[in-house]
């Protein structure tokens, strides 16, 4: 049986590390719900389609092909394909390489477009997951664009497991084999149901409790999923702003660290120079050349000081005889003639 599964950007990461079966933060694979691995078998699994970085091989044929900007775009397609019960293991290889042959002829011939197609052998039963990208011919604009809806349409859903069947019909044919390898079941022999076909059958099975919660869980699981991409991207952005930050702070340290020393050098400098200003300038006035001269000088502007300060006393004593005589003859006058014996210098009490 196979069923195809769609994702945007934000869930490929996750997908391409569970298919190359990539370890956690713990050490832990990373898978989906409750599937068991069994690490002791997980170095069988392998991979059919050319090898390659899965998310630069996508990123780049993204920019090739006009994709739209949007999140909610479906940028990646996977088809899951297990073997059937009654296939016995020998033949399990020869399977899955008739399986990815059939895949490639139908969705990109020349493999551009085919990202991975991992086996795994180390889950409960062996299963290939047959991812690409989903890119078909835009006559109206000339062009290749990403459309995963016109690629995966309703015609190639019911008619993707008659046609594998067919395929698997001359596989066995082909090496006379004398068992089956039955893909078509009740689910996809008429044609492959969409998951929202499969659900409503499933429900019509479900008292009421029992399809509310199974709704419930749906919803909790896809939240869950979408949470988890969220959460995987913020740690990214905050891993890269951690390290920018410390690399910083890194230069900001080596800016102080230089700072500061070229501060204790400065100090240093600008002591020897004010000691060495100080000893010049007691050998400059100690110089017998220059102390005579600088101890005239000295006595010259003393008693220039000491005339200057005469003069100031001489004319204090004048202006107060005068301030005297201006009082007495104010003190002796009529009332009515004191406002013309004003003279200058003249002061009103």
């Amino acid at each position: 049986m196979a069923h195809c599964k769609k994702a945007t950007r934000g869930a490929m990461g996750h997908l391409m590390k569970h298919y190359e079966r990539s370890r956690d933060e713990n050490g832990e694979y990373i898978k989906f719900g409750n599937l068991q691995i069994d690490s002791g078998r997980t170095h069988l699994n392998y991979n059919l389609a050319p090898e390659h970085d899965q998310l630069d091989f996508m990123q780049n044929r993204l920019k090739e092909v006009s994709v739209l900007n949007r999140k909610d775009v479906n940028v990646m397609c996977s088809w899951v394909v297990t073997a059937p019960k009654e296939l016995p293991e020998a033949y399990h290889k020869e399977f899955f390489e008739r399986t990815y042959n059939f895949l490639k002829n139908r969705y990109s011939p020349d493999e551009k477009n085919i990202i991975s197609a991992y086996v795994h052998l180390d889950e409960a039963t062996p299963h290939m997951h047959f991812a690409f990208i989903p890119v078909t011919y835009d006559p109206k604009k000339g062009r290749e664009k990403v459309s995963a809806k016109e690629v995966i349409n309703r015609a190639d859903l019911n008619t993707f497991h008659r046609d594998l069947q067919e395929e698997m019909d001359r596989f066995s044919k082909d090496y006379n084999y004398e068992f089956e390898c039955s893909i078509l079941n009740g689910a996809t022999a008429g044609g492959n149901k969409t998951i929202q076909e499969l659900k409503t059958e499933l429900l019509k099975d479900l008292n009421e409790q029992e399809a509310e919660h199974l709704n419930e869980l749906m919803a909790c699981v896809s939240k869950q999923q979408d949470s988890l991409e969220r959460v995987e991207h913020n740690n990214k952005m905050l891993l890269k702003r951690h390290r920018r930050l410390q690399n910083e702070v890194l230069g900001l340290q080596s800016d102080k660290d230089s700072l500061e020393h070229s501060i204790d050098d400065f100090k240093a400098k600008w002591s020897v120079l004010s000691d060495n200003e100080k000893i010049l300038s007691q050998l400059f006035i100690n110089s017998p050349k220059i102390k005579p001269m600088f101890d005239k000088f000295c006595s010259v502007y003393k008693q220039y000081l000491q005339d200057q300060q005469e003069k100031r006393k001489s004319v204090r004593a004048s202006l107060s005889s005068y301030q005297k005589k201006a009082k007495d003859i104010d003190a002796n006058s009529p009332p009515q003639n004191r406002e013309h014996n004003k003279y200058p210098g003249h002061f009103e009490r």
